[in-house]
């Protein structure tokens, strides 16, 4: 073989292989698309994990798609209307014509892997308030749940909080557990967990007990006796959830002395969805979890809280761009309570506020949001190595994608 022909032959060869390279990254690029601006959200396909943050004006509520297709309910909540002035609370999403427990349950169903008859495998409701619990016995009347879990694992409990379906449930095979902190092996996928052994949840906290890091070992974060501040939120269930190098956070409403027990065994993670609607972010948290990507789910006026505010963009804190992506943003009535101070109710609950405090919230941080309305949907690709969010129409049950953001690089898992 003469030169000119081996040099056709690996300029072939190098072609051949160029071609392959590229119809791969083609296949892949195509499969990789999160989602189109104006289109209805893909389905979700299996190794991908997809969390939907869904906003219905009314409390928290995230479903999960894992990997393998297991589902996961973390929070039901409908807070009712009340007392409130006008404009304190954002419009019920898509609209009042159903409780939010049912359009979340609709939500869930349209985005199940196994269809509109397909069950819950897993429930966990993070702590007994009604912004987080309220809904659940809607979404009930709508999906089975497998396995209940919450921070008391008491069937009494659940029933006077949940409603009388759980006695029910218990009766046609379902498990009701306790949320146990430092354990890794409670959530697990259910579907074909062999093929995807780089997913992991791991509980960090509940009713104020802390994962040490060691095993499935936990300490109280306060002393027998101690004063234990927002009680009920504070012993919120929080866990981070890992896809190899892509990690993800989530707590309820913890509280801050809470935040600071489990900040360091929690290590960096690329979504953080802020404590207590954005109540929470101490600063020693946030520098040790360091994420890409804050979510903040929101039903009231003071969320975020305009210091929690101010964290989340604060580099010093930690360096490095950041987005922050709210569910509820600039509601009808909104600006006023804050520029005009007619709801005392502000003024109480923020310590120091004023009328500067309300504008630059309103002028400032509110801007630098990556958006501000909308159902919040992270999906991660297979591996784990890259994720997008896609901000969903909230006004209708069309699923279409209003922005979309990244593709962002996963950190590498921190080791356990």
């Amino acid at each position: 073989m003469n030169t000119r022909q081996t040099t056709f032959l690996a300029a072939r060869t190098l072609a051949g292989l160029c071609v392959t390279v590229l119809l791969a990254y083609s296949a892949v690029a195509e499969e990789g698309i999160p989602a189109e601006v104006g289109e209805p959200l893909p389905a979700w396909e299996e190794g991908w994990l997809e969390v939907h943050h869904i906003n219905t004006g009314r409390g928290d509520a995230a479903f999960f798609i894992l990997p393998d297709g297991t589902t996961m309910l973390f929070d039901a909540g409908d807070l009712a209307d009340g007392a409130r002035p006008e404009g304190y609370i954002p419009p019920r999403r898509p609209d009042g014509s159903r409780p939010a427990g049912e359009w979340i349950g609709r939500y869930i169903r349209a985005r199940h892997p196994g269809g509109e008859d397909a069950a819950l495998d897993y429930a966990i409701m993070s702590h007994f308030h009604g912004d987080h619990t309220d809904g659940f016995a809607d979404v009930a009347e709508l999906l089975f749940v497998e396995t209940l879990l919450d921070r008391e694992g008491s069937v009494e409990r659940a029933s006077d909080e949940y409603g009388t379906f759980v006695d029910d449930y218990i009766e046609r095979g379902m498990t009701m557990e306790k949320f146990e902190a430092g354990r890794d092996d409670q959530l697990v996928l259910r579907h074909d967990p062999g093929a995807f052994p780089d997913f992991k949840i791991r509980n960090l906290a509940v009713n104020a007990e802390a994962w040490t890091g060691t095993g499935h070992e936990t300490r109280p974060r306060f002393a027998e006796g101690e004063s234990i501040p927002s009680r009920e939120n504070t012993f919120s269930t929080a866990f981070v959830m890992r896809y190899g190098p892509f990690a993800y956070f989530a707590g309820g409403d913890l509280q801050e002395p809470v935040e600071k027990a489990i900040a360091w065994v929690t290590g960096p993670v690329d979504v953080h969805v802020a404590n207590h609607h954005g109540s929470q972010a101490h600063p020693f948290f946030l520098a040790a979890l360091r994420p890409r990507v804050h979510i903040v789910e929101v039903w009231a006026v003071i969320q975020p809280r305009p210091h929690v505010f101010e964290r989340l963009f604060d580099e010093s804190i930690y360096p490095g761009p950041r987005d922050v992506f709210l569910t509820n943003g600039l509601w009808e009535g909104r600006a006023e309570h804050f520029l005009e101070r007619h709801d005392e109710r502000v003024a109480d609950l923020i310590d120091g506020y004023t009328v500067e405090m309300g504008r630059e919230y309103v002028e400032y941080y509110m801007p630098k949001t990556a958006s501000s309305q909308g159902h919040v949907v992270v999906r991660v690709e297979p591996g784990g190595d890259r994720y997008h969010v896609a901000v969903l129409d909230d006004t209708a049950e069309s699923f279409e994608v209003l922005s979309v953001h990244g593709p962002y690089t996963s950190r590498s898992a921190v080791p356990e």
